[in-house]
């Protein structure tokens, strides 16, 4: 009789057992329903335990390899939203109509795993071990989850990594994903909760076909928002290394600010990341500078490959004496391998010799002495003039930082040696967000190697999205504008009874456009008291409200009491729940 595993205590256990006979582990089904059953034994090596996750490819169960005795994962392909049922056999049936595209994206996951398995332990990555293809579906079978996902790990220690911790932490992912792109593989899923810290090193798990990370595909897709790059969200743009790169920075993003950065598509209508080393000062210039890189919004712009980010994030001196050193190795052959060796050992004779000549050599009477303190006299004055020239020297003129983008500045090898770095962060209206505005020392200053140069860096215009308004009560919106910095003004207009009293009808101003908290003013109309047919008849012919496109609210119904409000700030004696309406004065009475 064939056996499975149980899962508490690891015994072998013949089939149709309700529970162990060793341990007394209850066998009974938990598993939802789509799912396979507690204890199937796949490909007769592989007993399914519980179901760990669903998501829009399949299942994942907990499992029991017996060929190994140890625990893995096993994920089954069995996409929901194209898959009608399954057989009493275990097999997965397509929806009618959509069995071409099962078959095709089957495939797809097939390739992925055979490729991912092929990789063997590969530092960084979590190892797949074998793909089962059974049940007219397929099996991927990986190494067990162990320790805790980025996240659970810096929700423990509470507080965000520093950048040298974050890139020792970190690394082996990235180098990971760098040999998945060699393969011609992309991960499409790199978040806090598909990196896992193990007691090996942080590995990357959570691998996925091209429908389980794109938006609007036939499959019901998972996106990491915060760290999907902005063409996942569109089935119509092209994805390639360089959109794991956008989740890769994303990710460095998270562990040294301790933010979830903005979704990309909102970055991509309006774009309000602030910079790392805004949130946290201690964070070093190369280091952000290396991360906003790597999440340009234009993919185009975008930092191109796994490899070239890992080298952003190290010291700009590292990075030059890194690239210095692979052009000269790369030169090197066989030949000159011998000639470098032949002088290393040469040069360690010569040394030997020459010591062994100044022991031999050591003064032994007061001349010997004398001539030595002349000796150190003449040092000491030629010393003092190379001392004063190398100060010459080391005097350098201060450039024009302002104008230049502070991205820019701080990726200059030049300036990375001559200079070191403070900045702060104010909004402009005139300067475009990223460039310098001011710096001191001034340009043309004449300074020191190792000067700290201080620079003011635009954010942009100060703005804020337009929040949901109409339809809502005016007290509500008035406290979201005022929190949001937002300026207004609101014109109450007649009401016939279509409205609801003290509601916004109209404003000037789309909900989820852009505001410049400094010039921009949102114009709303306000549903008054709820006239009668006589009386709305009279105020009605009043006035007219003032076009939206020239700065005034929405056409509608006549606006009968105005209130503005500057910086958010409600400067009106009463509410709209307190205002009434007030008469025209133009208007004459009726006859």
């Amino acid at each position: 009789m064939r056996q499975i595993v149980c899962s508490n205590c690891m015994s072998r256990v013949d089939i149709g057992a309700q529970q162990c006979p060793y341990c007394g582990h209850s066998f009974v089904n938990t598993n939802p329903t789509g799912a396979l059953p507690v204890n199937t034994l796949l490909a007769g090596r592989y007993t399914l335990a519980k179901c760990l996750r669903v998501d829009g490819e399949g299942v994942e169960y907990d499992a029991i390899d017996a060929q190994t005795e140890s625990r893995v994962v096993v994920k089954e392909y069995i996409p929901f939203a194209i898959c009608a049922a399954r057989s009493a056999d275990g097999r997965v049936i397509p929806k009618a109509g959509r069995e071409v595209l099962y078959k095709t994206t089957c495939m797809d996951f097939i390739e992925l795993y055979k490729t991912l398995a092929s990789l063997g332990e590969t530092e960084g990555l979590t190892t797949v071990l074998d793909l089962v293809e059974a049940n007219n579906t397929a099996y991927a079978v990986r190494e067990a989850d162990e320790g805790l996902t980025l996240m659970e790990y810096l929700d423990e220690l509470r507080i965000p990594l520093n950048a040298e911790e974050a890139f020792n932490l970190l690394a082996p992912v990235v180098t990971g994903v760098e040999t998945m792109h060699r393969r011609g593989l992309l991960h499409r899923g790199i978040s806090p909760d598909t990196v896992r810290i193990t007691p090996t090193g942080a590995k990357l798990c959570g691998y996925a076909t091209l429908g389980l990370r794109t938006a609007q595909s036939e499959l019901k897709p998972r996106l990491a928002d915060g760290y999907a790059a902005p063409e996942q969200y569109s089935v119509a743009e092209f994805q390639g290394p360089y959109t794991d790169v956008y989740s890769l920075g994303a990710l460095f993003y998270f562990a040294v600010t301790g933010r979830t950065p903005l979704p990309s598509n909102l970055r991509k209508m309006q774009d309000n990341l602030p910079p790392a080393h805004t949130i946290l000062k201690q964070i070093p210039g190369y280091f952000s500078a290396a991360i906003a890189s790597a999440m340009r919004v234009a993919s185009q712009e975008r930092t191109q490959s796994a490899q070239e980010f890992l080298e952003a994030l190290t010291t700009p001196q590292a990075r030059q004496d890194l690239k210095g050193i692979r052009a000269y190795l790369a030169v090197l052959t066989p030949r000159h391998w011998k000639i470098i060796i032949a002088c290393g050992i040469g040069f360690l004779v010569v040394m030997i010799l020459c010591i062994v000549a100044i022991l031999g050599s050591l003064p032994k009477d007061d001349a010997s002495s004398s001539s030595s303190s002349s000796s150190s006299s003449s040092a000491v004055s030629s010393s003092s003039t190379v001392s004063s020239a190398a100060s010459v020297a080391d005097k350098i003129i201060t450039p024009t930082f302002k104008g230049q983008k502070y991205e820019d500045i701080v990726r200059n090898q030049t300036y990375a040696k001559d200079f070191v770095f403070s900045q702060e962060y104010e909004y402009s209206n005139e300067v475009a967000a990223g460039v310098v505005i001011r710096q001191t020392p001034l340009p043309g200053e004449e300074t020191k190697s190792g000067t700290m140069v201080h620079l003011v860096i635009s954010q942009g215009p100060k703005t804020a999205i337009m929040p949901a308004v109409e339809a809502h009560d005016i007290n509500s919106v008035i406290a979201n504008l005022t929190e949001l910095g937002i300026q207004y003004k609101q014109n109450i207009i007649a009401n016939d009874g279509q409205y609801v009293k003290n509601y916004v009808v109209r404003s000037s101003i789309a909900e989820g456009a852009v505001v410049n908290l400094e010039t921009d003013i949102v114009y709303l109309d306000v549903a008054g008291e709820v006239q009668s047919p006589s009386t709305s008849s009279s105020s009605t012919s009043s006035s007219t409200v003032e076009d939206p496109s020239t700065g005034g609210a929405a056409t509608g119904g006549s606006s009968n009491t105005t209130s503005t409000s500057q910086s958010g700030t409600d400067n009106t004696q009463q509410g709209p729940d307190t205002s009434g309406t007030t008469q025209d004065p133009n208007a004459q009475p009726p006859a």
